[in-house]
């Protein structure tokens, strides 16, 4: 007797037509992907350099300039890993049980599912 597996036709399909579109870019220095950079948080914005559209929804990768002292709350993302990479500043950067002072050069991980909260300490921009 021979076994025949049905394969997910429509995915496999979507999969080789993003491969099909998929081309390098480039993202200059203090632009958005788009340009359009969202600006939250009374006066935080946040530029694009690699959206979820770019990857399948595999990586989105933007750039944050902080103005003002503080944070979000502590919260946490099911389906995604957070990376904060600091370029200029300080931050309280809390991942779990565990806080971290990051400053520029430094790298914090915080992985799905893991509670965590960031708070910018320094005076000036932070990015």
């Amino acid at each position: 007797m021979i076994s025949l597996s049905i394969l997910p036709f429509k995915n496999f399909a979507e999969a080789l037509s993003f491969r099909e579109r998929r081309k390098g870019f480039q993202v200059k220095a203090n632009s958005d992907r788009f340009s359009k950079p969202i600006t939250l948080f009374e006066g935080d914005t946040f530029y694009t350099k690699v959206s979820s559209k770019d990857t399948n929804g595999d990586l989105y990768m933007y750039e944050s300039t902080r103005v003002k002292k503080g944070g979000p709350i502590m919260h946490f993302h099911y389906a995604q890993d957070e990376v904060w990479f600091i370029t200029e500043g300080t931050f309280l950067i809390k991942v779990g049980e565990e806080t971290y002072e990051a400053k520029a050069g430094d790298t914090v991980f915080g992985p799905r599912g893991i509670p965590h909260s960031f708070s910018k300490t320094s005076e000036g921009r932070l990015k």
